[in-house]
């Protein structure tokens, strides 16, 4: 390791790309994927990867469906990503969620996570949408800009 505290020949910093995962709930899978549903809450993880990716972003977004022990997964774009109160969810976030009211949305909560609602729980937001063909591209070129684009022509 260089003294200036770079890994690589001096003066350069050697710099790391690698695949970001986002788990979906199981039970909206099919709705998330589809871009039917382009928000959903989840337990906030303080060790989660997710927490340092600048947004927009490629994800494998994946489910583990526990009755065959298999994976799902497929390429998606995480938009955004914040926490806030469960309670706190704006009207906005209420209809990509898919729901029109808060007592639908609270009735929802309760039944995925089999707990009381609770309007002061922390939870993460994420705002996923399907991957398109034009993704590739436009993620390409910014890839290949993080990794080499001080030594690009």
């Amino acid at each position: 390791m260089a003294a200036d505290g770079s890994h690589g020949p001096r003066p350069f910093q050697q710099r790391r790309a690698s695949t970001t995962f986002l788990r979906v709930p199981a039970d909206e899978w099919v709705t998330v994927t589809r871009g039917f549903k382009t928000e959903f809450r989840a337990t906030p993880s303080a060790v989660s990867k997710l927490w340092s990716v600048k947004v927009p972003t490629p994800v494998v977004a994946y489910r583990h469906r526990t009755s065959s022990d298999k994976y799902d997964s497929c390429l998606m774009v995480l938009t955004a990503k914040w926490l806030e109160p469960l309670g706190a969810i704006s009207a906005e976030s209420l209809c990509n969620e898919g729901f029109d009211t808060m007592a639908e949305f609270r009735r929802y909560w309760m039944q995925r996570t089999k707990r009381r609602f609770t309007p002061t729980r922390m939870v993460t937001v994420y705002r996923v949408r399907p991957w398109e063909q034009e993704d590739a591209e436009v993620f390409s070129r910014r890839i290949l800009g993080l990794l080499y684009g001080e030594f690009m022509p």
